[in-house]
């Protein structure tokens, strides 16, 4: 598969003498994922004690880059969780900031998109080339360009780490696609296109069909989950210890065991995931697609995690229990859900890291 990645990691400041060097991996999931993924950051710091925001990298795709940003922006996991339940942050960077969850990117549903193929250059290449690109890409590069915007995205981001590009020895990486080539770009890195965070940000979170891609010197960009819907494989090479991997899109395949350092998601995970599919049986047409594609999200993760342990990374796994599914619904982007989807994850995270330390 062709990927632009780094061959030379930014310089990341060193930690403390014996502590490992840790990586965050924040997967995209619509508004319901970024709710279970502030759950699940929290049952993190309170298990490992540690700050997330404090990993030597943070790397975000579609609404884990928005979370990534205000991680790398300040915020705690703790105050991310209480504006998310509404509730008033009277310290840190999110202290008086006024957005709206429920309503920032347009509601549960999409505005009609405009008529025509988005990338018809990525098709052409898809085509010609298939084994080349995740299945995702291919589809992505027919869809149509959306409506919806991500102002209200872009001006959180910069209000919170300003209008600049990424700042010096900050640890925020942002994975998106670009629409004409179709390789994966990871924003933050040494020879990836010069963007200022919010754009990088904007780029990552670009729901082919959902909304219009968005241009970064000169290039158009779609969401990173386009590729991947965590991109775990780029933490390769960047001289990490152990990598916690947020995946709101896939599915928990060891529910009633504790997360091993291992792994987090185990040995035999293939026999896991055939458990799940049998335990699973969603109703109606948009839940067994999402159940499908769920399935197919943690395939990939689990290759990704196989391919950092046979480097020597600790990777921890954390994704959505059946529970956890029952309570998200099939439309990752309802917003009458998103308070349950927090209480949810942080019950089922904390019990999933129980003993991890």
């Amino acid at each position: 598969m062709t990927t632009r990645v780094s061959e030379t990691r930014a310089a990341s400041p060193r930690p403390a003498e014996g502590a490992p060097r840790r990586g965050l991996v924040l997967g995209g999931g619509g508004m319901l994922g970024a709710a279970w993924t502030v759950g699940a950051l929290c049952a993190v710091e309170e298990a490992v004690g540690w700050q997330p925001g404090d990993a030597d990298v943070v790397l975000g795709t579609s609404a884990g880059a928005i979370l990534g940003a205000m991680l790398a922006g300040g915020v705690r996991a703790d105050q991310l969780r209480d504006h998310q339940r509404g509730l008033p942050v009277t310290t840190g960077p999110l202290a008086g900031v006024d957005f709206d969850y429920d309503t920032a990117v347009g509601g549960a549903l999409p505005p009609r998109p405009r008529a025509g193929i988005g990338s018809p250059g990525l098709l052409r290449a898809a085509v010609r080339h298939p084994r080349e690109y995740p299945l995702l890409t291919m589809v992505s590069a027919v869809a149509p360009h959306g409506r919806g915007s991500l102002t209200a995205v872009g001006d959180l981001v910069r209000g919170l780490l300003g209008a600049d590009g990424f700042p010096d020895g900050s640890p925020l990486r942002v994975a998106a696609v670009d629409y004409h080539g179709g390789h994966r770009v990871v924003f933050g890195d040494p020879d990836a296109p010069p963007a200022a965070v919010a754009e990088a940000v904007m780029a990552s979170c670009s729901i082919p069909g959902w909304f219009a891609p968005v241009r970064v010197d000169g290039s158009a960009y779609v969401d990173g989950g386009c590729w991947s819907a965590t991109n775990a494989d780029l933490m390769l090479g960047r001289g990490l210890d152990e990598v916690y991997v947020l995946a709101p899109m896939g599915l928990r395949l060891n529910p009633g065991g504790r997360t091993r350092s291992s792994g987090g998601a185990g040995r035999g995970t293939l026999a896991g995931l055939r458990e799940w599919r049998a335990r699973d049986r969603p109703r109606g047409v948009l839940a067994q697609l999402v159940g499908r594609y769920r399935r197919a999200v943690t395939r990939q993760l689990l290759r990704e995690a196989g391919m950092l342990r046979e480097s020597g990374v600790r990777v921890h796994l954390l994704a959505p229990t059946l529970a956890d599914l029952a309570v998200m619904g099939p439309n990752m982007m309802d917003p009458a859900r998103r308070g349950a989807v927090l209480e949810s994850a942080l019950q089922s995270s904390r019990a999933a890291l129980d003993g991890v330390r």
